[in-house]
């Protein structure tokens, strides 16, 4: 994919109902997205917001905001990034076995 022009990645905003983003369906569709995003080497971000209200994806092109908007937009993504915990750890070792709960063990003590 090219280049927006300034370098800014595209921002695709996915607000989806918040049952399905609590399902084992939601982690195999973000998963999906972004290896599409990697494969296409797309200059591109993926959120995904719950929502009670309308789903809907958005896509913000920074290159077509006005500079005046993009302050706005650049404090929506560090408040994205902070509440979601992006680039801060929250993740690590999310796939070493050793940090697995097992619910059902705890819950029948």
């Amino acid at each position: 994919m090219e280049s927006n022009g300034n370098n800014s990645p595209l921002f695709l905003v996915f607000y989806l109902d918040r049952e399905m983003m609590q399902s084992e369906i939601m982690q195999g569709f973000a998963d999906q997205v972004n290896n599409a995003l990697v494969q296409k080497d797309a200059n591109a971000m993926a959120f995904f917001i719950p929502t009670d209200g309308e789903e809907r994806i958005e896509c913000i092109n920074p290159a077509l905001v006005e500079k005046t908007e993009m302050g706005k937009i650049n404090k929506i993504i560090e408040d994205i990034k902070n509440s979601f915990d992006i680039g801060h750890g929250a993740d690590e070792g999310k796939n070493n076995p050793d940090n697995i709960i097992d619910v059902k063990k705890i819950s029948k003590k």
